[in-house]
């Protein structure tokens, strides 16, 4: 029979593992709503961002209680340590995608079609595959498969970097008010920080599950 510690131990990891798949189908709904110019879908994408600040602030104190239970040790300790990070880092993407999804919609009477087919459609589709990698690490404890899956995430982080360059360059050149241009790049730049987060969340796995200092990338 489990013991209480791994019992809990396991409710939270499997509950902060449910919380970032409710993220990462949002995205995939986001993903093939972007690639067809459904705008109408972003709202069946949004039903999964609902609630997700209430059920990371259980899940935080959930893990500070269950800190001041057992005083876990060393690599543990770093586990739940990471765990109170990534759900802040969590909390920051959900914020980023629904504020995304409502921007879009604004929008969506000025969108040009071809940004959105030819940069916003890689933009998050690069976003999306370093969420889903991300996700993966969770339950991934060899390093070496670890530190592929990481570069793997600062591949695709990269991408996006590079590629939000090139949604400035065409924004800037259509005929719109600065402030119209704007709200579109501010849209746009959310899904750029969500891949920026990526990289915090496998950081902090990496730290916990490998040790060593956290890296900056």
């Amino acid at each position: 029979m489990l013991s209480n510690y791994v019992k809990q131990r396991e409710e939270i990891k499997n509950e902060l593992k449910a919380i970032f798949a409710n993220l990462v189908y949002a995205h995939e709904i986001l993903n093939v709503s972007i690639k067809e110019c459904d705008i109408n879908k972003f709202q069946e994408a949004k039903t999964y961002t609902v609630n997700m600040s209430n059920k990371i602030n259980d899940l935080e104190n959930y893990i500070i209680k269950f800190l001041a239970l057992y005083s876990p040790e060393a690599r543990e300790l770093r586990r739940f340590v990471a765990y109170l990070k990534i759900t802040g880092e969590l909390l920051r993407m959900n914020s980023n995608t629904k504020s995304f999804i409502s921007g879009c919609i604004n929008l969506k009477e000025i969108m040009d079609n071809k940004i959105i087919s030819d940069y916003l459609f890689p933009l998050h589709t690069s976003t999306f595959n370093a969420l889903v990698k991300t996700k993966e690490m969770i339950d991934i404890d060899e390093e070496d498969e670890l530190q592929d899956i990481f570069n793997k995430i600062i591949v695709e982080e990269h991408k996006t970097d590079d590629l939000y360059d090139l949604i400035e360059e065409q924004v800037f050149s259509l005929d719109l008010e600065y402030k119209t241009l704007n709200q579109i790049l501010k849209t746009f730049r959310k899904i750029e920080k969500i891949a920026d987060r990526t990289i915090e969340i496998a950081n902090l796995l990496l730290y916990y599950k490998i040790g060593g200092r956290l890296q900056n990338i």
